[in-house]
């Protein structure tokens, strides 16, 4: 890419952040007088809609964090076949999250005869309550109702979609777990007696006393969630994952722990955590690797892992394959490929985690990389 469009690319993110300067602004008046599609381009971005939505989404991002991010995706990411200079400034101002969800330039009505429509949408708030007796609840984000059927002192509410419980002091030397299970297409949210707060993604599994008895607090998580440990110096809260377990004090961290998956990742943003003597501080990510039994820490930009529990996905720089095996958790799909080259294509973007699959596809078929074919939930992919 010549490096004039790359400037105009930046003054138009510039724009959108509301930084432009005077000159910036005579110098993108002049870029849109050139032709019909400048101007074109100018207009879908900046259309009142569009506009409203970008003020909202770009308040999360540091603007010198964000010009990082896109600088190094357009440096990692080097597409083999690019056609007109715009889809290459689409694309990374897509990467950046600048635009929103909705893609709109990316997809003009002239091109629709090439979109496949699929009727793939988004998960729901639902979620299995399993009593100890091991009678199973369907719990929704509509149904508010009390579940008392568990043990005296100990309530149950569920409410818009949380499930929280409350305990009465001098309850009785009784010791009962319950579990909350998502499946594919579901996340929940649940209270618990003392405070703590957990969000549950898709394909997860929480299990916990009703009530926390003696000197510590102790759970059992499978999964990913994002947990805000209500803090206790007297009595330490830990998470149990598989053969390991995480130490905690007062702490929002996020646990990416699928049982199908090599590595756990836990990502920290406020308070301290500690696994197998090894610390780490906000801002660190500690990977544990299954099979050797190691750990690794790094420093992360915990946005792009705790993403999910605010709403979207944010994804830089990875391998679609990647990411369709993270989304299909989500989004209940099926997935094939037709070729090892497509699985490796990188992808940087960030979208809504609410919408349908529909605008992530339209995406990856503008960046003219990869082609994919739509069959009922199943979805096969191909490189160009």
């Amino acid at each position: 890419m010549k490096e004039r469009d790359w400037n105009i690319i930046k003054l138009l993110s510039r724009k959108l952040l509301g930084q432009a300067s005077v000159d910036e602004e005579r110098r993108l008046g002049a870029w849109r007088q050139e032709n019909a599609r400048h101007q074109q381009l100018w207009d879908e971005l900046f259309r009142p809609e569009a506009c409203a939505e970008n003020e909202q989404r770009l308040a999360a991002f540091p603007p010198e964090e964000r010009w990082r991010e896109v600088e190094d995706r357009l440096t990692a990411s080097r597409p083999r076949r690019i056609g007109r200079w715009m889809r290459y400034a689409a694309a990374v101002v897509l990467a950046a999250g600048l635009v929103g969800g909705g893609w709109h330039y990316l997809h003009r009505p002239s091109d629709t005869k090439d979109q496949q429509i699929c009727a793939i949408e988004a998960g729901t708030t639902s979620a299995q309550l399993i009593l100890g007796d091991r009678e199973v609840i369907l719990l929704t984000s509509t149904d508010d109702r009390c579940i008392y059927n568990e043990l005296q002192g100990v309530r149950i509410l569920q409410e818009a979609g949380n499930l929280k419980y409350t305990a009465d002091r001098n309850l009785p030397d009784t010791l009962i777990y319950n579990q909350v299970r998502t499946l594919t297409g579901m996340e929940y949210y649940v209270t618990l007696a003392e405070g703590t707060q957990i969000h549950l993604n898709a394909e997860s599994l929480l299990t916990y006393p009703v009530f926390f008895q003696g000197d510590t607090r102790t759970v059992t998580f499978e999964g990913e969630g994002y947990f805000q440990v209500s803090r206790d110096a007297q009595h330490p809260f830990s998470v149990k994952l598989g053969d390991v377990s995480l130490e905690v004090l007062g702490t929002s961290f996020n646990i990416r722990a699928y049982a199908d998956e090599p590595q756990m990742f836990i990502t920290l943003e406020s308070g301290a955590l500690a696994m197998n003597g090894q610390s780490i501080k906000p801002g660190e990510q500690l990977i544990y690797d299954k099979e050797s039994q190691s750990i690794l820490i790094r420093e992360v930009n915990t946005k792009e892992h705790v993403s999910w529990h605010e709403g979207h996905f944010l994804f830089r720089n990875e391998r679609l394959e990647d990411i369709l095996h993270y989304l299909a958790r989500w989004y209940d799909f099926t997935y094939t490929f037709a070729d090892e080259e497509a699985k490796n294509v990188r992808i940087g973007a960030y979208f809504e985690r609410y919408n349908s699959l529909q605008p992530i596809l339209n995406m990856l078929k503008r960046t003219e990389l990869v082609d994919f074919e739509v069959r009922g939930k199943n979805i096969r992919f191909s490189s160009f």
